[in-house]
């Protein structure tokens, strides 16, 4: 009883198809009469028209967004350089600070503790098992930076925890909050 309904369908949508195609052979029929009562000049005017439209169609369609293309390119190509060279230098840096000879957990500490004071007396912390708790009180944004990276260079510490907020202006960039460090393991 399915296949019939089926076959019900698609005899219904064949005949709505057939229908279709003959007015559209039936219009095209009728086109070209019109056309063939044209006079030969008129006849030549309409091809150009036509024939301007699509070029004008292909034009807009094709060839505009590949010429744009073209232009962006070299724009394109300099920011890709420019990623890469920022990645590579990323990597560089990395891979310098994995050579870096393992600190034991003393010397890391005694590293920080001699860093500290870039901080300018606004931190304190404390050391507890691989991890370096800093306590920040309207710490200079500045004197911040330069302390992590030093902590990164010199002590081999990470930071893996920060609550820190913005105090005072904008343009102050004073910080404080609570930060940690881990410590490579032994």
């Amino acid at each position: 009883m399915v296949d019939a309904a089926r076959c019900i369908g698609g005899d219904a949508l064949m005949r709505s198809l057939s229908a279709h195609l003959l007015a559209a052979d039936a219009s095209y029929a009728a086109l070209r009469a019109r056309f063939g009562a044209l006079h030969p000049r008129e006849q030549r005017g309409l091809l150009l028209a036509v024939s301007m439209l699509a070029l004008l169609l292909l034009i807009g369609g094709g060839v505009l967004p590949a010429v744009r293309s073209l232009r962006a390119s070299p724009q394109a190509q300099q920011q890709a350089t420019a990623q890469l060279q920022a990645l590579q230098l990323l990597q560089v840096r990395a891979q310098a600070l994995q050579a870096l000879p393992p600190l034991d957990q003393t010397a890391a500490v005694d590293k920080l503790q001699a860093s500290i004071s870039l901080l300018g007396g606004n931190a304190e912390f404390s050391v507890g098992d691989q991890r370096v708790h800093l306590v920040l009180r309207r710490t200079p944004a500045k004197a911040l930076a330069e302390w992590l990276a030093r902590a990164r260079a010199e002590a081999h510490a990470v930071p893996v925890e920060a609550r820190l907020t913005r105090e005072g202006q904008a343009d102050d960039g004073l910080w404080s909050g609570n930060l940690v460090m881990s410590l490579r393991p032994r």
